[in-house]
């Protein structure tokens, strides 16, 4: 009689829980953990607690439930404590093995009153619940800080392995045009046209799901995807061409407006591969483009490659804005840059990473100097009532002479043959 195994634990112990996943590099987490165990030293903070999936992906290397403690100015005796998935927390965890334990916020609170009680406890308060900084406080004895900017500001910089993913992400919107250009045909609705391109990036590899730091950020598997008389009804969840959604509670993204000839149709993408963000977004005519679509089309080219050229380390991250802002000027549409109305905004890009929102924001009034090695997007829309919108977004890393551009594809205003799509 063969006698059955007793687990005294889970198998993912034992096997590979990378086996099946995308290759992820082995980043430098220890000297991430001293970049930021200096910079909380320098901003007099005693010590501080991450518990968020994303901020403990890029510092300890893995999105299982645990905490993960820092102290200032000594990296060494940082500790992630793990609260459930421990074999997979073991395998994932970029840090040497005495770094790791098993335990909840009571087994930190015990570790640090070991090593040295804090005055003050930084966290990311934009995105942990107000309940879990009480906690915190009331375990430790201390006062709680936000840190968010500070955690932010050292991911803002990227490393090769990091650029080598986002240009991956962005890529992947080469299959997103593909499900467009096979779907999109008069009769056929946006949230058809965004199965396609769903189905075909999920079966590209990419993650269906994107991260974003707002903690009240949400959008649609296959981004947005807005057509004709939808183009300038503009919801106020962000800052580009919206849609209007199927529901009050997702008010942007695809709805069922079905194709008309002659449409543009705007496609703008958050694409996730393995935890790292392209956002990317091309715009299509439904049929043959006339000669005014064209020449909306091309004044929003310009005015991208204005932003894009102005774009190298040391100067203000609300410089790409203004020279798009003086060409949009200098073409008379000016009303109509990103937005009109009530719902313009001062804005023409962000950076991307392990989030969708990353540093900096490519908006008027931001001084912060742009940096080499940032990730950063260029996004200008022109966005009028009656003549439609055109947008023209790609992905640039910025190099110690200009940007190179990651996303691939061609800055073309793409015509849909209606008689040639298979419907």
């Amino acid at each position: 009689m063969t006698r059955e195994r007793r687990y005294d634990r889970t198998v993912a112990y034992e096997r590979d829980v990378d086996e099946h996943r995308h290759e992820y590099p082995e980043f430098g987490y220890e000297r991430r953990l001293a970049a930021l165990a200096a910079a909380l030293d320098d901003a007099d903070v005693d010590g501080a607690v991450l518990p968020n999936y994303i901020d403990l992906t890029y510092f300890a290397g893995s999105g299982q439930p645990m905490n993960l403690y820092v102290p200032a100015g000594s990296p060494e005796a940082a500790r992630v404590f793990v609260r459930r998935g421990m074999g997979f927390a073991e395998q994932e965890v970029g840090l040497p093995d005495q770094q790791v334990r098993h335990g909840g916020l009571s087994a930190l609170a015990e570790y640090v009153s070991e090593v040295g009680a804090v005055g003050t406890v930084g966290l990311p308060t934009d995105v942990v619940p107000v309940s879990l900084g009480d906690k915190l406080a009331e375990a430790l004895d201390a006062t709680v800080v936000g840190i968010s900017d500070l955690l932010l500001d050292l991911r803002a910089v990227k490393s090769g392995e990091e650029i080598g993913m986002l240009k991956t992400a962005a890529t992947l919107y080469e299959h997103a045009h593909a499900g467009i250009r096979a779907r999109a045909a008069p009769g056929v609705t946006e949230k058809e046209v965004a199965g396609a391109v769903s189905d075909r990036l999920v079966s590209a590899g990419m993650d269906d799901r994107v991260f974003f730091r707002r903690w009240d950020a949400r959008l649609p598997a296959a981004g947005l995807i807005a057509s004709g008389d939808t183009l300038p009804l503009i919801s106020g969840h962000a800052m580009t061409i919206t849609g209007t959604g199927t529901s009050r509670s997702m008010p942007w993204g695809p709805s069922n407006r079905r194709l008309e000839a002659g449409d543009f149709l705007v496609a703008d993408l958050a694409l996730n591969y393995a935890g790292y963000h392209g956002d990317v977004a091309r715009t299509y005519v439904v049929g043959e483009a006339t000669e005014e679509q064209r020449e909306w089309f091309d004044l929003t080219l310009a005015i991208h490659e204005a932003a894009r050229d102005a774009i190298e380390p040391g100067v203000a991250a609300e410089t790409p804005y203004l020279a798009a802002r003086e060409r949009a000027v200098a073409a008379g549409v000016e009303d109509w840059l990103c937005g009109y109305a009530e719902m313009q905004a001062p804005y023409i890009g962000h950076g991307i990473g392990l989030e969708v929102d990353e540093e900096p924001t490519l908006m008027q009034g931001n001084t912060e100097e742009i940096e080499e090695g940032m990730v950063v997007t260029v996004e200008p829309k022109l966005v009028h009532p009656d003549r439609g919108a055109v947008m023209i977004e790609d992905d640039y890393l910025v190099t110690a002479t200009g940007v190179e551009r990651l996303s691939t594809m061609p800055h073309e205003l793409f015509e849909i043959p209606v008689d040639a799509v298979d419907t």
